[in-house]
C-alpha cells in the first residue's frame, strides 16, 4: 500500500521532466478519458501518459491532462438565489491515478495537481488559481465501489494572481461499477462553492452526474 501511494503521489513531487524521464521503463504509453454529464452540469478529461505496474502489483498511470467543467445551474449567494448562472472551469493537471493488484477488494485512488481558470456569470466571477484534486475508490462487491474525491484551491497557492476568494472547492460523492482495471462508469454528486475575501459564501453549481472513465 505504501508503495502504491507513493507512486501515485510521485507525479506532483517532481517536475514534469522527471515525469517523463520516467515513462521510459513505463508499460505501455496511456490515453486517458474521463467524460459525464447531467442536466445541471458537465464536464471532460483527456490525458495523455504512461502506465506501468509497481513491485506490488498495482497498475498506475501518470498523467498530464486538459480538462472542462460547464454549469447552468442555480447560483446562490449566502441566501439569495441569483438565478441560473453559466460558471465554466478549465484545468491543466498532471497526477497519478491506479489500482491496486486486487482492486476488487483493496481498491485504488487519484492525486493531482492543477492550474485552473474560473469562471462564472454571477457577481463576475474570474479567478485564476492553483489547486489539488484527490479521490479514492472504496471496494463495496464485486465491480461496485464508493467514491469520494475533493479538489481544494485555496488563496495561498494564488495570492500573487487574484484576490478574488479566499477558497474555491468541490467535492463530490458517488457510486461507480469497474468493469476491469481500466473502465467504470459512475453516478456522483458533486457541489462546486467558493468563500470569497470578505468571507461570504457562493454557491455555484451541484447535482448529480452520470460518466465515464476509461484509459487505453
Amino acid at each position: 500500500m505504501k508503495s502504491f501511494l507513493s507512486r501515485i503521489v510521485t507525479p506532483l513531487l517532481v517536475s514534469p521532466l522527471l515525469i517523463l524521464s520516467a515513462a521510459v521503463q513505463a508499460e505501455y504509453e496511456t490515453v486517458f478519458l474521463d467524460l459525464a454529464a447531467s442536466s445541471e452540469m458537465s464536464h471532460f478529461r483527456l490525458g495523455l501518459g504512461d502506465t506501468s505496474r509497481g513491485i506490488d502489483g498495482d497498475k498506475v498511470t501518470s498523467m498530464f491532462y486538459l480538462g472542462y467543467y460547464q454549469s447552468d445551474d442555480v447560483t446562490k449567494f449566502e441566501n439569495q438565489n441569483l438565478g441560473n448562472q453559466k460558471t465554466e472551469i478549465i484545468t491543466l493537471g498532471v497526477g497519478g491515478f491506479g489500482y491496486l493488484e486486487n482492486h476488487e477488494e483493496e481498491g485504488g485512488a487519484e492525486f493531482d495537481f492543477e492550474l485552473s481558470k474560473s469562471t462564472s456569470e454571477a457577481l463576475d466571477y474570474d479567478r485564476t488559481a492553483f489547486g489539488m484534486r484527490a479521490q479514492i475508490f472504496l471496494p463495496m462487491a464485486a465491480g461496485l465501489q464508493a467514491n469520494i474525491g475533493v479538489n481544494l484551491r485555496p488563496f495561498f497557492l494564488s495570492q500573487d494572481w487574484d484576490e478574488t476568494a479566499n477558497l474555491e472547492y468541490e467535492y463530490q460523492a458517488g457510486i461507480e461499477y469497474a468493469f476491469n482495471w481500466d473502465m467504470a462508469i459512475y453516478a456522483h454528486y458533486r457541489y462546486l462553492g467558493a468563500y470569497l475575501k470578505n468571507d461570504d459564501k457562493i454557491n455555484m453549481a451541484e447535482g448529480t452526474l452520470f460518466g465515464l472513465r476509461a484509459r487505453f
